[in-house]
């Protein structure tokens, strides 16, 4: 008993180190960032100085070194104006983790002491965490357009930092820019409260004039949560609470904000699972199409994919994911991208119980969970049941902590958590999960802590068989989190519109390319249901068992390759694409070339490569330059055409 006290009374740990870093953040850490930035949108350009507040939390040091990822590094210097050394250097040469910023400080510096510096430098097109769009790309055509998308470790393309999560700094911005180039500009921290500020306006150049904005974000933030977006853009609230707001392109404005009318309630639903929230304001930005991703909660503005409107509110439930992050990843942070689970696997887990609140359907979660566990086991079956990247602990020494994305920290670590609340109860889990936050508010913390807390807690709080509860706890703790493949124990997500769903499918293949008598049931399926049936189709064409006949019944039927809800397009496209489909080349290539969220591009490539790997190719390369670097990144891996990158 005296040994249980004492490990269930430790408080501080050894957090696991980051190996996607090359910054010494054990020795030194930045507590303030502050960026200058001269946008230059139409020249894909930004002249920038950075300025940081370090503090020494080693004994000593004499040097500080920082991620940087293709940024042109011009000088580095003291606040007094001493100008330091540096190089740079590249430890993992072929690698596209980018590269090392050494900096020879003056002198010696202690622990506690601080040490202010600054770095001149810019950015330009090469970056990877900045997509520079032309005024033709957006949907006004009026002025060019810039956003950023920093998660993993890419915010060492928008800045010289210590790029990685478990450092979290306050920051400040000033931002200028041309009044032709961008209507307005925003970025994940508070704005200040005067108006725009007008420099001066060139006599020689009396078409434009420089105007700045200024931000402040007070809450220590890890790097990968600074953002900035530019462009024809505006804000409006999407509610009178006037805590929610929108921002997007002012042509399609009064469409989302119609479609967005509920983002106060999707707000107090999640409070009332897990508490206040803590932030301020919460703006979402709908993006242009080429955002890589479906959404990015950057503190105060999130941005998401414009796939998310489908004009019926189906795809919301990423805005309450996104929201659901201001708690999880946000306010608690993981340490490092090998526990990337401790945000996501959390996230997930109070989108659904908001969810189920908001929309008291038990099926719709249900079926989220199994459509989610279906994609968690494709990517795991795409990376190898065997490998360490289909745990929830992928080891990315070396490597770009991308090439890990998936599923898996999402849907194993919400089936992880979900399992866990089966033992602990889901009134004690709940009161646990609000301490927890409270516990450690505005940290970043490992696997290992958060397995200390969840023990300490039900031990102090004297919850009922708790000898019983921490053994199953720990039963199986290591092998949810360390072993490869399918989760050690699997839940029961059954409801008869599983069966359903499936009964659907089932119809169809054995009509024979008929249709079959009850084809009508799809118009009054779930959205979720039919999502399953699409992704059994999909199964169905691996096993060889969808004709070309089937399809085009189907199609026939239910107008799916005319789908405007892109979370049932890709996956009808990819289910055709691997029954050998090729007559619909012409509306999948007009597919890619339209949306760059990778969750419905990648597979659609995938399928198509192994189909035909030429026009695979074609298709990549009509559309190349409308995707984000990093979307654009791993279609390449996709289709073998990702060639090493020296830094």
């Amino acid at each position: 008993m005296i040994v249980l006290m004492i490990s269930l009374m430790q408080y501080a740990l050894a957090y696991e180190l980051d190996v996607n870093t090359f910054s010494n953040y054990l020795d030194v850490q930045n507590r303030h960032l502050h960026l200058e930035w001269l946008l230059n949108m139409d020249k894909k350009y930004i002249n920038s100085t950075s300025s940081y507040r370090f503090q020494v939390v080693g004994r000593s040091i004499n040097k500080i070194t920082l991620d940087i990822y293709k940024l042109n590094i011009y000088s580095t210097y003291l606040q007094n104006g001493l100008s330091l050394s540096h190089t740079i250097d590249n430890p993992y040469e072929d690698s596209d983790q980018g590269s090392r910023l050494n900096i020879q400080l003056d002198k010696t510096y202690y622990k506690g002491q601080y040490i202010e510096l600054s770095i001149k430098y810019s950015i330009d097109s090469k970056s990877r965490s900045i997509s520079f769009m032309t005024k033709e790309q957006t949907s006004t055509k009026t002025m060019p357009y810039i956003f950023s998308q920093c998660e993993d470790a890419n915010c060492r393309a928008l800045a010289p930092l210590q790029d990685t999560p478990t450092v979290k700094q306050t920051y400040t911005a000033t931002v200028i820019f041309k009044d032709t180039e961008a209507a307005d500009v925003f970025m994940s921290a508070d704005e200040s409260k005067e108006e725009f500020q007008v420099l001066y306006r060139p006599k020689d150049q009396a078409g434009f004039t420089w105007k700045y904005k200024y931000f402040i974000q007070k809450v220590p933030i890890p790097s990968y949560l600074i953002a900035i977006v530019a462009g024809n853009i505006k804000k409006v609230p999407t509610s009178t609470g006037g805590r929610t707001f929108l921002v997007s392109e002012p042509d399609k404005t009064e469409a989302y904000t119609a479609e967005l009318k509920d983002m106060e309630q999707f707000m107090q639903a999640i409070e009332q699972y897990i508490g206040p929230y803590t932030w301020g304001t919460y703006t979402l930005v709908i993006q242009p199409a080429s955002f890589p991703i479906g959404g990015m909660e950057n503190p105060l503005l999130t941005f998401a994919n414009p796939t998310i409107m489908t004009g019926t509110g189906s795809g919301l439930d990423v805005t309450i994911h996104e929201m659901a992050h201001s708690w999880f990843g946000n306010t608690i942070t993981c340490v490092n991208w090998a526990n990337m689970w401790i945000n996501e696997g959390f996230t997930v887990f109070l989108e659904r119980k908001a969810s189920l609140f908001h929309y008291q359907i038990p099926d719709e979660i249900k079926l989220n969970a199994i459509i989610g566990n279906t994609s968690m086991y494709q990517d795991m079956l795409g990376f190898g049941l065997d490998s360490n990247f289909s745990s929830l602990h992928p080891d990315t020494t070396g490597l770009n902590p991308d090439d890990s994305f998936s599923k898996i920290p999402y849907e194993k670590g919400y089936q992880f958590l979900a399992y866990l609340e089966s033992i602990v109860g889901e009134a004690d889990f709940k009161q646990m999960l609000r301490a927890y936050l409270v516990q450690y508010k505005y940290q970043s913390i490992d696997q290992q802590e958060f397995q200390n807390f969840l023990l300490r807690y039900l031990y102090e709080k004297q919850v009922d068989d708790f000898s019983t509860k921490r053994y199953k706890i720990l039963e199986n703790w290591n092998k949810w989190v360390y072993s490869p493949g399918l989760p050690p124990v699997i839940l029961d997500f059954s409801t008869p519109k599983l069966a359903e769903a499936y009964d659907y499918t089932t119809a169809y293949i054995t009509a024979d390319g008929q249709q079959p008598t009850k084809w009508q049931n799809y118009f009054t399926f779930l959205h979720s249901q039919k999502q399953v049936f699409l992704e059994d189709l999909f199964k169905q064409a691996q096993n060889n068992l969808l004709k070309i006949n089937v399809i085009n019944q189907m199609d026939k039927d239910l107008k799916l390759t005319e789908e405007k809800d892109f979370e049932l397009k890709f996956r009808w496209f990819r289910a055709i694409l691997t029954a050998g489909d090729k007559t619909r080349f012409t509306q999948i290539s007009d597919f890619l070339g339209s949306v760059g969220r990778g969750k419905m591009v990648y597979p659609v490539y995938r399928a198509l490569n192994q189909l035909d790997h030429d026009f695979a190719v074609k298709t990549f390369k009509n559309h190349e330059a409308f995707y984000h670097p990093i979307a654009k990144n791993n279609i390449k891996n996709i289709l073998g055409l990702k060639e090493n990158i020296i830094q």
